[in-house]
């Protein structure tokens, strides 16, 4: 056995060499990570629906999440997808979504909402220069007493800002302007609005929002004009605080009975439950003259469980310090599984002050229940009842408000969605006020988006109507393309058919339209709409110019 002797300054270099490969080798590991963490620049988060109006739905995330107007939204219930939408508008911890597929959303409260955002992105570390030999590699010595030595260090990304409270301007602006005329008398309309939603966020304070919706028009046949102020209102909603505060004239989500009020709201959350207390002054928006001025309060008590929630609530009017209404309120949602939910709402006038011969002490006013079914991933149905107690009749002034008949409506919608962006919706609803006071409506539309380059669109549908009053029924067609890179154009016809009760024969009404959408820097949309009306050898025309801006 031979023994081969190391000298020990040789063992030391080698040692020294192998450390130095250890250092080298980590530093690598460490430029990857990096790299790796910037390439995965976004990330998945998860919020809910929390309130639903006419044309959007609201979500709770918001700027401060890193929601931004534009971001594509997925809507699931469950595990299923029911729907896509875009984020129109957002503020500092919520944001408003409309619908793109399907146009006719089914979605409700509580349905999961998830949404891309991005990350902010790190700035790249500098690489290492080539070097030829390992012992070239050596750090530079640093002189701390020769100022010309001393490289300045680069601000931490730790270090507080100080504007880090400075108020966000935010805020939607839409101008119209349109003319309308083309009868036999040779009267022209013309008229112009402004609608504006301004908000700040951090309004000097964290977590304090100051925002406003204002709307003013003006026409030519009132040469005065009419500005109002649908809402003013601070909020201070802090996510690390189970109170969230809204002062001024405000419309508070948890009150759709409400309506818009003047006055204060106060929201406490927990994981299981949502108690909501609101009240103020009436608000007379379209400045009703002579209307009875009134107070408004309500409280409500949500209790949310693994299969849905429970809600009830308490809704007061007073009016020259007595009471004058007064509404109790009783709400619940079920989740049956993934594909099944069902919906109910109920509304108990109490009638303290037994304002007509026709109610009695406690009285069912208003009832409302539905049920969203999804047995297919591809087929969506929801059907929907409601009753209301005390219907106006506008069409009889005789008639007292409250009357007798009550108002019964079901309907039905089935959407049935397609791979290839092609859906179809069918619906049925009838309405019954009282016993010889029926209407019914039918209708089917079909519907097929973005199947070319060029992103085609097209939509037709019909609908027939029969009631007490007429009979009648419309068949429709558009198309849509984006002719050039900043240009799209819609086009529309529909010819509507009807016949009034009495009459022998059917009337007939011929509605073409063209819109041009640019796309113009500086400016969220600009439009060009132009629309024909034809019956009875009367050629009428609307012309109106629309821009849109986002803050």
């Amino acid at each position: 056995m031979t023994v081969t002797s190391v000298i020990p300054g040789e063992m030391n270099n080698m040692w020294r060499l192998m450390k130095r490969l250890n250092n080298y080798l980590i530093f690598s590991l460490s430029i990857l990570a990096l790299f790796t963490a910037a390439a995965m620049g976004q990330e998945v988060i998860v919020g809910s629906i929390t309130y639903l109006s006419r044309d959007q739905a609201y979500i709770d995330l918001g700027k401060k999440s890193g929601i931004q107007v534009g971001d594509t939204i997925q809507v699931y219930r469950g595990e299923a997808l029911i729907g896509t939408a875009i984020v129109s508008q957002s503020s500092g911890s919520s944001s408003a979504i409309e619908a793109l597929t399907p146009d006719d959303p089914v979605w409700d409260i509580g349905d999961e909402i998830q949404a891309s955002v991005n990350l902010p992105k790190a700035d790249p570390p500098t690489p290492l220069l080539a070097v030829d030999s390992l012992s070239e590699a050596k750090p530079a010595v640093q002189v701390f007493l020769d100022s010309s030595a001393y490289t300045p260090r680069t601000p931490s990304n730790m270090s507080l800002d100080a504007n880090r409270f400075a108020p966000t301007f935010t805020g939607y602006l839409t101008a119209r302007a349109s003319d309308r005329g083309g009868d036999t008398s040779g009267v022209s309309e013309s008229s112009g609005s402004i609608s504006a939603q301004f908000k700040i966020l951090d309004l000097g304070i964290r977590h304090l929002d100051v925002s406003t919706y204002i709307r003013s028009n003006r026409s030519s046949r009132d040469t005065s004009s009419q500005t109002n102020i649908y809402s003013i209102m601070a909020s201070y909603d802090n996510p690390g605080s189970r109170f969230s505060y809204l002062m001024g004239r405000m419309y508070h989500p948890q009150f759709s009975m409400l309506g818009t009020i003047d006055g204060v709201g106060l929201t406490w959350r927990s994981d299981r439950r949502v108690v909501a207390a609101a009240g103020g002054l009436m608000s007379n928006i379209n400045d009703i003259q002579g209307h009875a001025q009134r107070n408004k309060f309500g409280l409500i008590d949500e209790e949310r469980f693994d299969w849905g929630n429970v809600q009830l609530g308490f809704v007061g009017e007073t009016e020259a310090g007595a009471f004058s209404r007064n509404y109790l309120l009783l709400g619940s949602t079920a989740k049956l599984g993934s594909r099944l939910r069902l919906r109910g709402y109920s509304e108990f006038d109490l009638d303290i002050q037994d304002q007509s011969q026709f109610q009695s002490a406690v009285s069912l006013t208003r009832f409302r229940a539905s049920v969203n079914w999804r047995p297919w991933r591809s087929l969506i149905s929801t059907s929907r009842y409601s009753y209301r107690e005390n219907v106006v009749d506008l069409l009889d002034t005789a008639e007292t408000e409250y009357e007798k008949a009550a108002r019964h409506t079901f309907n039905t919608n089935l959407s049935f969605m397609l791979g290839s962006g092609m859906s179809i919706n069918t619906q049925a609803s009838f309405r019954g006020d009282g016993s010889n006071r029926h209407i019914q409506i039918y209708g089917v539309s079909v519907s097929h988006r973005n199947f070319t380059s060029k992103s085609l669109s097209l939509n037709a549908g019909g609908m027939a109507m029969f009631s007490y009053l007429s009979q009648g029924g419309r068949i429709y067609a558009s198309a849509g393309r984006d002719i050039l890179p900043w240009l799209d154009v819609d086009l529309y016809d529909e010819i509507f058919l009807y016949r009034i009760l009495g009459d022998s024969s059917f009337k007939m009404r011929h509605l073409p339209e063209i819109s041009l959408s640019a796309k113009v820097p500086g400016l969220q949309r600009l439009r060009l709409r132009t629309r024909f009306e034809q019956e009875d050898g009367e050629l009428l025309y609307r012309v109106s110019l629309s821009a849109s801006k986002q803050f």
